[in-house]
């Protein structure tokens, strides 16, 4: 037979065990308070990351067309003879169409600036076997403005005058 001390013991357990089932206190201001502020930091933490890799993206965008731009008229340079190109000149693109623009569209950031320029090699040396003496060179720089700021990216290229003997 059980003790009655310990029939009490057993008794006083199960009603704090009942009294604490049956609380429906819930959450109270401060535990949704401080949900709410954690919830929104991460919230505001992956926006930001959005916001930058969408801004990411459009930098993209206008470096890469700018490249083609520059490799586009270094190109048709190139297929020029470079003694007829005269040193250097400057043509505007626009940055969405490509077509021609003006330096005031370059002013305003929606335009590309195409400078180039030809170098030529003929005075590096008196050496008549040195073949750096027939070459030239030409340097295309593409230029834009963006939030402020100013970029350019240089493509560079190369030609050797021909000389009597060369195999074609």
């Amino acid at each position: 037979m059980k003790q009655p001390s310990e029939t009490r013991r057993r008794q006083g357990v199960i009603s704090r065990m009942t009294r604490t089932c049956t609380t429906t206190g819930g959450f109270t201001l401060l535990e949704i308070l401080i949900a709410i502020v954690i919830l929104s930091i991460g919230v505001l933490g992956y926006m930001a990351v959005q916001f930058q890799s969408v801004s990411s993206r459009a930098f993209a965008k206008t470096l890469h067309t700018a490249m083609t731009t520059g490799i586009t008229n270094l190109e048709e340079l190139r297929t020029l003879d470079f003694a007829q190109l005269g040193g250097e000149g400057v043509e505007y693109f626009d940055k969405i169409t490509g077509q021609v623009a003006s330096e005031t569209d370059y002013d305003e950031g929606t335009a590309y600036k195409a400078e180039w320029s030809i170098a030529d090699w003929s005075d590096v040396s008196d050496n008549p076997n040195c073949f750096i003496n027939e070459m030239k060179s030409l340097q295309v720089v593409v230029s834009w403005k963006e939030k402020g700021m100013d970029y350019s990216s240089a493509f560079f290229t190369f030609e050797r005058g021909r000389k009597t003997g060369d195999i074609s």
